[in-house]
């Protein structure tokens, strides 16, 4: 093995942050080889926004993501929302913007975004050996890498790359946390994010299929732990749909400590909620429950409202007592489900947890353990909500390190 060749970097993974991160360094005319231990690199990304890959978000901030916040300023500073925008372009990628600052390429296809940013990589130079799986790395004087399937590498310097365990069926797995870990890293347990919630209310498959405009507080006891607004899509085990993933990670972080609830506002843009549901009362009191919410709520959420509140079907609503009158008003505006558990990691499209971020360089994500090491992307304990940013955190954080890279 002392004949083997020396690569100036060597990238294990290549998804998003490990295929910027090498076209970085090969552009620096840097010797770069990536190992990706699947048979197709960037498995991921083709699956992000169903398919469409939403790359970025033009609202791209700290506030988007469970990290720490000077981790994210610092990722950012180097490659903001603008930056990333032009990158792509360059790379030939045409955009479009949705709602809510979201950007996709405007075929629609993810491929889009892959094939250019991995064959700009290819025609700069870096090496990309695909059905590569590193098990073992030793540190000396260089960086020596082992694959299951019998090959060795040597390295000066070392790219953790290789995502989180979200999504095993598209190459999710455990084993960058356990590379990390024999570089001397520790990794906080991971946890399923931007996932569905299985509630313990069996009742809530009553409205399976059906949506929502809601907004979601997260609780656990009177702490809240995150809000959100959006569309909810009530399922058969509990609730899906925007709104309640952009709160999931919240939630996963908190259910080892017990149950965490969830409440649904169904009038979130009703300041005078109260006023407006007495004035109705006082005009359609005298029909019962059932017909008093036509027109104000889906027949399927009515009737389980109805189940679910305790109210006497045959009476008409100015006959209800006070206390049931307040109890329907709160139930509309604060509708608590018990979060049970998060649905399994094959459904999930992130992770909490991965490498400690104390542990790395903010500014260059070299870690603070290994001298010649970086971490990037999914592998790091952050998480973003959905909508771009866990891409665009990817996106940066191997900019970041690239920057460092090209100057070794």
């Amino acid at each position: 093995m002392n004949d083997l060749p020396i690569y100036d970097v060597l990238i294990i993974g290549a998804g998003a942050s490990g295929l910027l991160c090498a076209l970085e360094c090969a552009r620096a005319r840097k010797s770069v080889l990536i190992l990706e231990k699947d048979p197709l690199p960037g498995r991921k990304i083709l699956a992000s926004g169903n398919g469409r890959c939403n790359l970025t978000n033009a609202r791209v901030s700290p506030d988007f993501y469970h990290a720490p916040r000077e981790l994210i300023e610092s990722a950012l500073k180097h490659f903001p929302f603008a930056a990333c925008k032009k990158y792509f372009e360059d790379l030939g990628v045409l955009l479009v913007e949705e709602d809510n600052g979201r950007f996709f390429p405007a075929t629609g296809k993810a491929t889009a975004v892959l094939e250019p940013l991995k064959l700009a990589a290819l025609e700069n130079g870096a090496e990309l050996k695909t059905g590569q799986e590193v098990v073992k790395i030793k540190r000396g004087k260089t960086f020596t890498v082992q694959t299951q399937q019998g090959g060795h590498f040597q390295t000066r310097n070392l790219v953790l790359a290789c995502g989180s365990c979200a999504f095993p069926q598209l190459t999710g797995t455990q084993s960058g946390y356990a590379l990390a870990k024999s570089l001397g890293h520790s990794i906080i347990p991971p946890a399923p994010a931007l996932c569905a919630l299985t509630v313990k209310e069996k009742a809530i498959s009553r409205l399976q299929g059906l949506r929502a405009q809601v907004a979601l507080t997260a609780r656990a006891g009177q702490e809240i732990l995150a809000q959100s607004q959006g569309e909810v899509l009530f399922t058969n085990y509990g609730l899906s749909g925007p709104a309640a993933i952009n709160i999931s990670a919240a939630i996963t972080r908190r259910l080892p400590q017990g149950n965490v609830s969830v409440e649904l506002n169904f009038f979130p843009g009703r300041t005078d909620f109260a006023a407006f549901m007495q004035a109705r009362r006082e005009k359609f009191g005298h029909r019962k429950a059932k017909d008093f919410f036509a027109g104000l709520l889906h027949e399927n959420i009515a009737n389980l409202l109805i189940d679910f509140a305790g109210i006497k079907k045959n009476i008409p609503v100015k006959e209800w007592t006070p206390n049931t009158w307040n109890n329907v008003l709160k139930t509309l505006t604060g509708w608590a489900f018990t979060v049970c558990a998060a649905r399994p990691w094959t459904e999930a499209m992130a992770a909490t947890g991965g490498v400690n971020c104390r542990e790395i360089n903010y500014n260059t994500f070299e870690s603070l353990k290994c001298a010649g090491l970086f971490i990037t992307g999914e592998l790091l304990d952050v998480d973003g909500r959905s909508g771009g940013f866990n891409l665009h955190f990817a996106w940066s954080s191997g900019f970041a390190a690239a920057q460092k890279l090209v100057e070794a």
